[in-house]
Parts: C-alpha cells; sequence; structure tokens
C-alpha cells in the first residue's frame, strides 16, 4: 500500500512540475497575444532570433519573424525595432543578418537596434528591461513561441502583448512548426522554474 501512496505522490509531484508552468504561461499571455490589426502600438517591437543558414541569410522561421515586424513597421504599429539573438550563429551575428533583412525590405536602418546579447529568450528579455528600459514592448515571434515569451517579460514588470508568424501555415514549415510545439512544452517548464 505505501508503493501506491508514493507512486501516487510521485504523478502528482510530476503534474505541478510540468502542469504548473503551462497554467503560469497561459494566465500570464491572457488576452495579449493579438493579431497585427489589433495588437496595441507600442513604441518598441522585439523581435526574437530564430537561426541564420549557412549563406548568412535568415532561417525560414526568423524570415516569418521578421516579415512580421516589418509589417508592424509599416502599420505604424512600433516605431522601432530591436532585433535580438546570438552574436554568433553559424559564423554570423545573427542581429546582424536581421537587420540587414529588414534594411532590404525597406526598414531604415536608423529605427532597428541591434541586441547580441540575446542568446536565448530569457536573456532578451532580460535585456529589453534592464539594458534597454522598456517598460512597455510587442513581442514578435513564431506563434507557438509567443505564450512564453510574453509570459517572460511580464515577469520582469515589461507590460508585453506578442504578435506572431503562423509557421505551421507554411508547408515548408510544418515539420519546423510541430517541433516547436513539443519544445515549447519542456521551455515552458524551464522559463518557470529557472529564470528568476
Amino acid at each position: 500500500m505505501r508503493g501506491v501512496w508514493v507512486g501516487l505522490a510521485g504523478l502528482v509531484g510530476i503534474g505541478v512540475v510540468t502542469g504548473v508552468p503551462s497554467a503560469w504561461a497561459f494566465a500570464r499571455s491572457a488576452r495579449r497575444i493579438r493579431s497585427a490589426s489589433d495588437v496595441p502600438e507600442t513604441e518598441v517591437g522585439l523581435v526574437l532570433g530564430a537561426g541564420v543558414r549557412w549563406d548568412g541569410t535568415p532561417s525560414l522561421i526568423l524570415q516569418g519573424r521578421l516579415n512580421v515586424a516589418r509589417d508592424l513597421y509599416d502599420a505604424g504599429k512600433i516605431r522601432r525595432i530591436i532585433v535580438s539573438g546570438s552574436p554568433e550563429s553559424r559564423g554570423f551575428s545573427e542581429p546582424v543578418v536581421m537587420r540587414h533583412h529588414l534594411v532590404s525590405h525597406g526598414v531604415p536602418a536608423d529605427a532597428i537596434v541591434l541586441d547580441e546579447s540575446g542568446v536565448d529568450t530569457w536573456r532578451s528579455c532580460v535585456r529589453a528591461a534592464g539594458e534597454f528600459g522598456l517598460r512597455e514592448l510587442t513581442v514578435i515571434s513564431t506563434d507557438f513561441h509567443l505564450r512564453r515569451a510574453v509570459a517572460m517579460c511580464r515577469r520582469l514588470g515589461v507590460d508585453a502583448h506578442g504578435v506572431g508568424h503562423h509557421a505551421a501555415a507554411d508547408w515548408r514549415l510544418e515539420r519546423v512548426a510541430a517541433r516547436g510545439v513539443r519544445r515549447e512544452f519542456l521551455a515552458t517548464v524551464k522559463a518557470f522554474w529557472y529564470s528568476r
């Protein structure tokens, strides 16, 4: 009988460790995941990195995020764009690649700010709140990643909304999007328990 109780306690523990983070991310991002048309205007949009190809161009996932940022900028929803990512992605600075893509698609270079310390979502949010002193922003990422990103920025006192690129709508990204959804479960657990 003791073994049954130990087993049940273990299951409850696992449920708490994995379930609470998902509930936290959902609650902290509730009503904050918006479309490009209904997101509130903010001064800054924060684009989170997603990899660079071997030829120095943004990955397809990252292109999607950058295209959302450009559309928000063109619509006047944001006035500046922070591109946040690794300084070393396949031999390239991810933020520099991101800036080049945006400029080549009509965004003025002086509207773009580089953050080469954003090697993961938490550090990008920390930099936005600390180094850049932001108290509100629009997070721009892939849709499956938005809840965690918005929740993390809000944990740091930033009034964040999110607009996402719907990767699964692109047949070239269906498998990547499916992997991303699975990865988000574990990443959310880590974000809740370790990003403090």
